[in-house]
């Protein structure tokens, strides 16, 4: 087994439970390495410090998946993954769809398992983890048991490796749509088609807070909407009126069908298009909202992109809070990492004194506890909702 040496003080990380080992804190490689080997990772002094796999084409060189002396076996990706499939058996209770494997967190780098029902979405999202490819679908099938497998590793990254994107059944039959039941409510997921691995199921926290301030009175805008997920809670708390936008046609399509799955009556509405154009046409209109939540994609993807993340969160504010009443409730949601809950208020803030604005914080959620958040590793806390109200001064 090859060793990869780190530089004078740079084992202390890997000490302390993170992951990646960069290319520039190594300072030998003793032995040959490719993508997906087994490597040991030691200090100066050659003393161990973790055992992980490589992955060339990326700054990461190494991913530790232990900080132990043990053999990256069957044996051992069964245990992790029996592990975090174990821990959220609780949530069975509120919905049958989890998040049932998030990557470092649970102990895997580059491994996103998401359970709807009775079948697994699965994403292989570096080229690393794809060494393990076979280990890990014979240990999905022994723990979860599901009727089949679907990949969903159509991801950016696997390109800037060098590998190429992949799509498709790996274990038994999947269905066109699969009904999730989360907080009482019904969704329809596609599994094959849909956003991400078929759903946004790391919304499930926001989705049920927003829902006691809402009532037969709420005209509520659902901006990013993908498949609906909170037009679909406004609906069920009776809003008089829910618009949902999005550039998806798709995602509206599932908004569709979720509303119908439901059986609801009162009025709603999708509308197709790029959200800052909708935003000045219905602003333009007069039109005026209880509550707007803000939800978009993950547009930083780097550090470097903060400040274009910042303009953009700070616009979509400006142009919603023209059309918010006082006392209306808006929610600022970024699924980025490098966009951080201080950078969310700010530009909250900011956009709030431009329209002459006084704010008040009425939550703040995270991603719920499948989706789990290890202090050592600050990329496992990505999601954050900044939700606020308009208040007189």
């Amino acid at each position: 087994m090859a060793r990869v040496m780190l530089k004078k003080d740079k084992e202390k990380k890997i000490q302390n439970f993170y992951p990646n080992v960069f290319k520039d804190e190594i300072k030998q490689i003793m032995g040959t390495v490719k993508t997906g080997d087994i490597v040991d990772v030691c200090s100066e002094d050659l003393t161990f410090i973790g055992r992980g796999y490589v992955v060339e084409n990326t700054n990461a060189l190494v991913r530790v998946l232990t900080t132990r002396e043990e053999t990256i076996d069957k044996k051992f990706i069964l245990n992790r993954i029996k592990v975090a499939y174990d821990k959220r058996k609780y949530l069975n209770k509120e919905t049958n769809c989890t998040r049932i494997f998030f990557s470092e967190a649970d102990g895997i780098p580059g491994l996103i398992v998401d359970k709807f029902d009775k079948y697994l979405s699965v994403q292989f999202r570096n080229s690393g983890v794809e060494a393990f490819r076979q280990e890990i679908i014979n240990a999905l099938k022994k723990v979860a048991k599901p009727k089949g497998i679907y990949e969903r590793s159509d991801v950016e990254n696997r390109t800037h490796e060098g590998v190429e994107q992949k799509t498709g059944i790996i274990y038994g039959d999947i269905p066109d749509r699969v009904t999730m039941e989360d907080n009482g409510l019904k969704y329809t997921v596609d599994i094959i088609d849909g956003q991400k691995t078929g759903f946004f199921l790391d919304q499930r926290d926001s989705r049920k807070f927003i829902r006691p301030f809402l009532n037969s009175n709420t005209r509520f805008l659902d901006v990013f909407s993908s498949s609906g997920g909170f037009s679909v809670a406004a609906l069920a708390e009776g809003c008089q009126k829910v618009v949902a936008v999005d550039k998806n046609p798709h995602a509206l399509k599932l908004c569709l069908e979720n509303y119908e799955l439901n059986g609801f009556e009162n009025k709603f509405e999708v509308v197709e298009g790029d959200a800052f154009s909708i935003l000045k046409t219905l602003s333009n209109r007069g039109e005026k909202y209880d509550v707007i939540t803000l939800d978009p994609p993950s547009l930083i993807k780097k550090k470097i992109d903060i400040k274009r993340g910042r303009d953009f969160f700070y616009k979509l504010c400006v142009d919603s809070f023209k059309m918010l009443e006082t006392g209306g409730i808006l929610g600022v949601i970024t699924c980025a990492y490098h966009m951080s809950l201080e950078d969310v208020m700010e530009v909250t803030r900011m956009a709030a004194s431009k329209n002459g604005l006084c704010l008040e914080v009425i939550g703040i959620n995270y991603q719920p506890t499948d989706h789990p958040w290890v202090l050592h590793i600050p990329e496992t806390l990505y999601l954050k909702a900044l939700w606020v109200r308009v208040i007189e001064r």
